[in-house]
């Protein structure tokens, strides 16, 4: 009996402290592809090469057709969208929904705003990223991308959303390829 629990016990630590299995759901597999190739060029350089190779390594369809307009990539299932303008901020869809693994795409994005130390400004005319994680129920995000800065390397930034005063931002559930396991 003793050998039982200890061994359930020793199973039960192992899954809690990340022994076993490595990523299992799509959104995993997506992080850790993006984790492994940090400070790396993926593919081309482009910002959407990592998100084409992180879906394929995660064994999910690729970029969809461009909508709504040419240019615009799709990614998945639309889970969240956020545009800014003059009269504010709309959304379709709750922050709260966005999960790591996710696919961003950006049309004319500024965000514009406080941290500590100053102010601050991002512009993306157009821009493809990758959710490594969320805080604040979604409305903060914290990503993977390249091609940004001059840098055509893996890194890491933070959006916040709230800070989104112009353009807009669709984030992207990827969805299994037919077939992958």
């Amino acid at each position: 009996m003793r050998v039982v629990i200890f061994g359930l016990f020793f199973c039960f630590i192992l899954a809690r402290v990340g022994g076993g299995a490595g990523p299992t759901t799509i959104g995993e597999k997506v992080v850790a592809f993006c984790q492994e190739h940090k400070g790396e060029q993926v593919g081309d350089g482009e910002c959407a090469s990592l998100a084409t190779e992180a879906l394929r390594a995660a064994g999910a369809r690729g970029r969809g057709a461009d909508r709504p307009e040419k240019g615009d990539y799709t990614w998945g299932a639309q889970v969240f969208f956020i545009e800014g303008g003059e009269s504010g901020q709309k959304a379709e869809g709750k922050s709260a929904e966005i999960r790591a693994g996710d696919i961003i795409q950006l049309r004319d994005v500024k965000f514009k705003g406080k941290r500590p130390g100053g102010t601050y400004s991002m512009t993306f005319e157009h821009h493809t990223a990758i959710v490594a994680g969320v805080e604040d129920g979604g409305r903060t995000v914290h990503i993977f991308h390249q091609n940004f800065g001059g840098k055509k390397v893996v890194m890491n930034a933070t959006y916040k959303l709230g800070d989104l005063k112009e353009g807009w931002l669709r984030f992207y559930r990827p969805v299994l390829k037919t077939g992958a396991r």
